[in-house]
């Protein structure tokens, strides 16, 4: 049944200091079994009995708080975080973009999880709800609520349901459903709960529907009608939402933040010139590439430009003047030869090179065995990077100097 989760402002110090303290003993290298039997007799001075967290829990929340900081940052300190709900969760920056852009009187995240979206929406619009099936999840919901001085309403239970159904009234909702993390495949029919079953049980009381879906998916395997956008965070694909009926504002685009330039299908487009390597490479950022928006860009940036790599991980471009884009990185040329490592290395010194950096393809258990070959004997001060193009019959190696 579903119910909101009862107050917790009297535990909430409590359970923070519990995680402090399990976190301490974590950084001074403590086992697990010991953090816990000193959590049972600190909890037992704190008189903390939490019917929802146990000591199990608040030891993985403290282990959490040192991975969160990656995406969280300082505020990683504050907040409440299982192991699923922290690899799920949304990062600040595109939680606040995307609560910018859905505000409105009232919201609805009827898959909220640990509640990283759901503070921005409830910062951002007048009022908001988080409906969650796991109640420890929930709970943890609503510590980060508190833990950043937002308010807005928990319901535990199955959104699907008609019972809670029956208790979201609001101009949008949004779902993030839940996604096996072994997934080889992404398919929207795995996702928990599933978009169009979430369509089928709220349309009746909004059209204004949005997801979050696996990024992974391509436009044309996404068969819900509306906006798919495609979220860059610091160039590397992060996000995918889809906007619903009157919140879609085209087919596809694609959004980076931080610097918030947007790319769509509706710009005129420009498709890739013929191959050739010229003065300058222009490494576009896979958001682009995913969305299937490189010849919009191209149209965008008005840029006449050729594609020189294309391995499946990273899209390449070439031409003889400059971008300006968040989505593209840009680079020198400064020498071309074939892909061999004593010519490659002759190149380099040549240069006065000291280090390097592969933008290529390779085993992660060979990165460092093949740089350490090509910098041999290099005592030069430049850093370059190094992109291999596959060209038939002899690759051919391009060594670039990034520019700002």
């Amino acid at each position: 049944m579903g119910h909101s989760v009862e107050s917790i402002e009297k535990e909430y110090l409590k359970i923070q200091k519990a995680v402090e303290f399990s976190l301490k003993r974590i950084r001074r290298g403590y086992g697990k079994e010991r953090i816990l039997r000193d959590l049972r007799r600190f909890n037992k001075k704190l008189r903390l009995k939490n019917p929802i967290l146990n000591e199990e829990d608040i030891f993985e929340i403290a282990r959490n708080r040192i991975k969160a900081r990656e995406k969280f940052g300082k505020l990683a300190a504050r907040l409440f975080f299982d192991e699923d709900g922290l690899r799920y969760s949304t990062p600040p920056s595109v939680a606040e973009y995307r609560a910018k852009r859905l505000k409105t009187n009232s919201i609805a995240d009827v898959s909220c999880g640990s509640g990283a979206q759901l503070i921005y929406f409830a910062r951002e619009s007048e009022k908001a709800i988080g409906v969650e099936l796991d109640k420890k999840r929930a709970y943890l919901a609503k510590l980060n609520l508190m833990a950043m001085g937002e308010d807005a309403e928990i319901i535990v239970g199955d959104a699907l349901s008609d019972e809670i159904a029956r208790q979201i009234d609001a101009e949008i909702v949004f779902s993030d459903p839940s996604r096996p993390p072994q997934e080889k495949v992404r398919t929207l029919e795995n996702l928990e709960p599933p978009p169009e079953k979430v369509i089928e049980r709220y349309s009746k009381i909004t059209s204004k529907i949005a997801f979050e879906l696996p990024p992974q998916l391509p436009p044309e395997r996404i068969p819900i009608e509306g906006e798919k956008e495609y979220t860059s965070l610091n160039f590397r694909l992060n996000r995918l939402a889809l906007y619903c009926n009157e919140l879609a504002e085209c087919e596809v685009s694609a959004i980076s933040i931080p610097s918030m330039e947007r790319v769509t299908n509706e710009t005129e487009e420009i498709q890739p010139e013929p191959n050739g390597i010229k003065d300058f490479l222009h490494e576009v950022d896979f958001t682009v590439i995913k969305a299937g928006l490189l010849p919009n860009l191209l149209g965008k940036l008005d840029l006449h430009a050729s594609i020189v790599i294309d391995d499946g991980k990273r899209v390449v471009l070439s031409s003889n003047t400059r971008s300006s884009s968040s989505f593209v990185r840009d680079y020198r040329v400064e020498e071309i030869c074939s892909f061999n490592f004593s010519e490659i290395n002759d190149k380099l010194k040549k240069l006065g090179a000291g280090k390097i950096t592969l933008r290529f393809s390779l085993p992660p258990s060979e990165y460092w065995n093949v740089r350490n070959k090509l910098e041999s004997g290099l005592d030069g001060k430049e850093w370059f990077y190094l992109f291999r193009k596959c060209d038939g019959e002899e690759d051919k190696a391009i060594i670039a100097t990034p520019l700002d």
